[in-house]
């Protein structure tokens, strides 16, 4: 295997571009987002807060069967005689007979044209199955069969909203927006399909960046849906995007009482004080957003998504060890959650304490043995324990991970470095180079390089190297490690 990356890792030239956040740091954020965000598929360019119920995730695939249930959408009505239809597709469904549960549903809409087109229900059962390449090319193709019923649009939509494609996903909504006026088969499905692409539309807005038309678009779902405290929140981001800082205080105190938001009952959304502070992170105003997370903070000190959002700013400002209690609290608050235990996991990390790190990342990757970044963390731990069975399978799981992430700079600088602690060093230059040749470096990664020029007798390289790590202030494990190493080059 070694012998693999020596051939993948060969370079001869390469330039690179600093990238400031490394993936722990990222999953920091990551991890905090999650905990705020609990149900939200969006991932969006500003702070995603709390949103109204998302579609089934269509982008995850997997080979596991999965027995998918009747879609909660593909009927409007409590017909009998449709839900027993559904579930004779669903049967055939799970047994693989695709066709045969194809034609039931097309027989079923040719006499009850008020539910979800065949095609369209066939994807959503795809979804459950998370089978995404037959999600689509069923959408697709629902867009031909039943070319007047907004439905496809509107899921394609979102599918290219999530992934990005931004152009297409606002032609797609504007077709569903169009079709959706004509639609005529059921008025409850109208009413909810209507409100579905208004609420794709103004995450479409907050990911253009269009802040007036945002929050003219959320407008517009008020009157239409009436006022609720996520609608508030949405308008509220927008307002605030558009300067209008005490407006926008207003509208998320308004959502907070909306959702009886008090110690007593506990919060469903986050809290005016904690949105505030995100916002400002937007504006790179540290300052105020440390004053309104530690205002959120003392007024909702068990809160999981102020205590997320605080463990976050913490370790963004290097205060690693007041991240700690509220790490542990928000473990302590539920200590199955994945998210709580990542955080805990990656300040452990950056604190050196690297048996906890071991335990709870490698609780990660037993829960889900495709995350990526549990084994890079894992890995990171073991080789810093100055055991050598623990180095070894830090380095199965460095090789692993860049088999399975080739284009992820940030595993192979875990690998490098870990090839470099088991002196491999010719191995550990090559990986890192690879790390570079991504297209990328970050500050963990421009550490490893230092630490193997050091080794080189390569002064000069080095403290280019630490100094490209250490600006900005960015946070990484070795960050503390890597000032150090500097002052002492600098003498």
């Amino acid at each position: 295997m070694i012998n693999k990356i020596k051939q993948q890792t060969q370079v001869n030239q390469f330039t690179f571009v600093f990238s400031h956040y490394s993936v722990l740091l990222a999953v920091i954020f990551l991890a905090a987002m999650i905990i705020l965000c609990d149900g939200i598929t969006f991932a969006q360019p500003n702070p995603p807060f709390v949103r109204g119920t998302e579609p089934v995730n269509t982008t995850q695939v997997t080979n596991t069967p999965v027995q998918v249930t009747p879609p909660n959408t593909a009927a409007t009505v409590t017909n009998p005689a449709i839900t027993a239809e559904l579930e004779k597709a669903v049967t055939a469904f799970n047994n693989s007979k695709f066709s045969e549960a194809l034609d039931i549903l097309k027989a079923l809409y040719a006499s009850h044209p008020e539910i979800a087109p065949p095609r369209v229900i066939m994807a959503q059962m795809f979804a459950q199955a998370k089978l995404s390449d037959a999600v689509r090319a069923n959408l697709e193709l629902g867009t031909e069969e039943t070319p007047s019923d907004p439905e496809a649009y509107l899921l394609l939509g979102e599918i290219a909203l999530r992934q990005r494609n931004l152009t297409a996903a606002e032609l797609l909504l504007k077709r569903a927006a169009e079709t959706v006026q004509a639609y005529s088969a059921s008025e409850t499905r109208k009413k909810n399909l209507t409100s579905s692409i208004m609420r794709v539309f103004s995450d479409l807005y907050e990911s253009r960046q269009r802040w007036a038309q945002m929050e003219k678009c959320v407008d517009d779902q008020i009157r239409f849906d009436g006022q609720n405290a996520t609608f508030l929140r949405r308008k509220g981001i927008a307002v605030f995007r558009q300067d209008r800082d005490e407006e926008a205080k207003k509208l998320f105190l308004q959502a907070d009482q909306l959702d009886q938001t008090n110690k007593e009952s506990g919060q469903k959304g986050i809290p005016a004080d904690a949105i505030m502070a995100q916002l400002y992170l937007t504006r790179g105003d540290k300052d105020k957003a440390r004053t309104f997370l530690e205002a959120a903070l003392r007024a909702y000190p068990d809160s999981k998504e102020v205590l997320a959002l605080s463990i976050q700013m913490r370790v963004s400002d290097d205060k690693l060890e007041e991240a700690t209690p509220l790490a542990q609290r928000l473990l302590a608050e539920d200590p199955t959650s994945s998210s709580a235990k990542r955080l805990r996991a990656t300040v452990g990390l950056y604190l050196q304490d690297y048996v906890l790190a071991e335990k709870l990342f490698q609780e990660l990757l037993l829960e889900s043995p495709t995350d990526a970044p549990a084994q890079n963390g894992l890995a990171l731990a073991l080789c810093e324990q100055n055991s050598p069975d623990k180095l070894k399978r830090a380095l199965e799981y460095a090789v692993d991970n860049v088999r399975k992430n080739q284009s992820n700079g940030e595993f192979w600088g875990t690998l490098g470095w870990i090839q470099y602690k088991a002196n491999l060093t010719e191995e550990a230059e090559k990986s890192l180079k690879q790390s570079i040749a991504t297209g990328s470096i970050n500050a963990a990664t421009a550490y490893y390089y230092a630490r193997l020029a050091v080794k080189s007798n390569k002064i000069d390289e080095a403290k280019r190297f630490l100094n490209l790590a250490l600006q900005g202030n960015n946070q990484f494990a070795k960050r503390r490690e890597a000032a150090q190493l500097l002052k002492e080059l600098s003498k």
